[in-house]
C-alpha cells in the first residue's frame, strides 16, 4: 500500500480499480485513483499501450506514458483470448472500478456493456470515456484531443490571428478529472447503497463544458466569438506585455486592480479617461490602453515590472516554457523524483495536497 510520508493512508487505499484504457484521457482518470492510493492494474494487449510509442521515448515507453499510467501495475492481457477473457472476468470480481475508453460495439463483443456488467457484478463502478458522448450518430467515432478542440470551439478562439491548438492535451487530461470525479462520487454512493453505478464523459463533453463563457457570451451579445491571443475577452488590460528585456503577463480583473495598477506605474490620469474608466469600457478599447501601457513598461525590466506590480497587488509574472519549471521554487515543491528505466526525472505530483502531503509517486522497478 502506497502511504503518505507522515503514515497516513491515502484516502483510495483498499479500492480496486481494474483499467482496461489506452492512450491518454481514461488512464489519466485512473492514475487519478492511483495517485489518491487505490490499487489500479493497467491492462494491455500483447503490442502494449499505444502511447507507449508517442514520442519521445525512454526504454519500452514514452513521456506521455509515464505521465498517465504512474503508480499503476501492469498486466498483459489478449481479450481475443477466451482464457484471457475469463481472467479479466476474475479481476473484475475483485475490483471496486472499471476504467476504459473502449468503444460501445466492443465493449458489447466482450461482454463489458453496461447492461452486463451490472448483472454480473452488481457492486461494480463502471467508468467509461469516449471521444463524442452519447448521441447516437457518432457513439462509436474516433476523436483526439486537438480534433474535438476544433470541433468545440476552442480551437476557434486560442492563438491570436490563426486558429491553434491548445499546447497541452487540455480535452484528454480534463476528460480524465471528469471521470475521477464521477468515479469518487459513485463510490461514495456505493458506501451508503452498496450498489455500483455507471459513470460515463467525453472529450466533446469536456470541451462543450469549457466553451461555456463563450457560449453564453455570444446569446447574450449576438456577437461571434473571437480570439483574442494572450488576451481575454471579459477582462482587460490582460496579456503578454513588452518591457525592456522580455515579456511579462499582466491579468487585470477588476476596476480596483487597474486602479492599482494605473497608480504604480504613475498612469493616474488614465482614471480620468472614459475609455478606460470600467472594464467594460477597457474591453472595447483595449487596443489603445495597450499601446499606452507597452510604452510605459518598455521603461522597465521585466524583473522591476513584475516588483512593482506586485508590491501594488497587481497579478503579473514572467513568461516562461515548461521546463523553467525545473529551476522554480515554488513549482520545485510538487515535483516529485523518480526513477525511469534507470533515468533520474522530476515529474509534476498530483496538484494536492493532503494533509499538506502531495500524493507520493511510483514506477515499478
Amino acid at each position: 500500500m502506497v502511504v503518505l510520508t507522515n503514515d497516513s493512508p491515502l484516502p483510495l487505499a483498499g479500492v480496486v480499480v481494474v483499467d482496461l484504457s489506452s492512450n491518454i484521457a481514461a488512464p489519466f482518470g485512473a492514475a487519478i485513483l492511483a495517485d489518491l492510493g487505490a490499487e489500479v492494474v493497467h491492462i494491455e494487449p500483447p503490442a502494449g499501450d499505444d502511447s507507449r510509442r508517442m514520442s519521445p521515448t525512454k526504454g519500452d515507453a514514452s513521456a506521455f506514458f509515464y505521465v498517465v499510467n504512474r503508480n499503476k501495475s501492469f498486466a498483459t492481457l489478449d481479450l481475443r483470448l477466451q482464457k484471457d477473457r475469463e481472467s479479466l472476468f476474475e479481476m473484475l470480481g475483485e475490483a471496486n472500478v472499471l476504467v476504459s475508453n473502449l468503444r460501445p460495439y466492443k465493449l458489447a463483443e466482450l461482454g463489458l456493456d453496461e447492461t452486463t456488467l451490472a448483472l454480473t457484478f452488481p457492486g461494480l463502478i463502471t467508468a467509461y470515456i469516449n471521444a463524442y458522448g452519447s448521441h447516437p450518430d457518432e457513439l462509436d467515432q474516433a476523436g483526439y484531443d486537438g480534433v474535438i478542440q476544433a470541433r468545440s470551439g476552442i480551437v476557434g478562439v486560442t492563438g491570436a490571428t490563426e486558429p491553434a491548438r491548445a499546447g497541452v492535451s487540455i480535452l484528454d487530461m480534463g476528460s480524465g478529472m471528469w471521470l475521477a470525479i464521477g468515479v469518487l462520487s459513485a463510490l461514495y454512493q456505493k458506501s451508503i447503497t452498496g450498489r455500483g453505478s455507471s459513470i460515463s464523459t467525453s472529450l466533446l463533453e469536456t470541451g462543450v463544458n469549457w466553451s461555456a463563457y463563450h457560449l453564453l457570451a455570444h446569446q447574450i451579445t449576438g456577437m461571434a466569438s473571437t480570439r483574442a491571443g494572450t488576451g481575454h475577452p471579459a477582462f482587460a488590460p490582460y496579456g503578454l506585455f513588452p518591457t525592456r528585456d522580455g515579456q511579462v503577463m499582466i491579468g487585470v480583473g477588476g476596476d480596483a486592480v487597474f486602479t492599482r495598477l494605473v497608480n504604480s506605474i504613475g498612469l493616474e490620469e488614465l482614471l480620468a479617461d472614459p475609455r478606460f474608466a470600467a472594464n467594460s469600457s477597457r474591453v472595447v478599447h483595449q487596443d489603445e490602453l495597450k499601446e499606452i501601457l507597452s510604452l510605459a513598461f518598455a521603461n522597465y525590466s521585466s524583473a522591476d515590472l513584475i516588483r512593482v506590480l506586485r508590491l501594488a497587488d497587481v497579478p503579473a509574472d514572467l513568461l516562461a516554457m515548461p521546463e523553467d519549471l525545473l529551476n522554480d521554487p515554488a513549482a520545485n515543491k510538487q515535483l516529485a523524483k523518480v526513477v525511469v528505466n534507470g533515468q533520474n526525472l522530476m515529474m509534476p505530483s498530483l496538484p494536492l495536497r493532503i494533509n499538506g502531503e502531495y500524493p507520493p509517486i511510483m514506477f515499478p522497478s
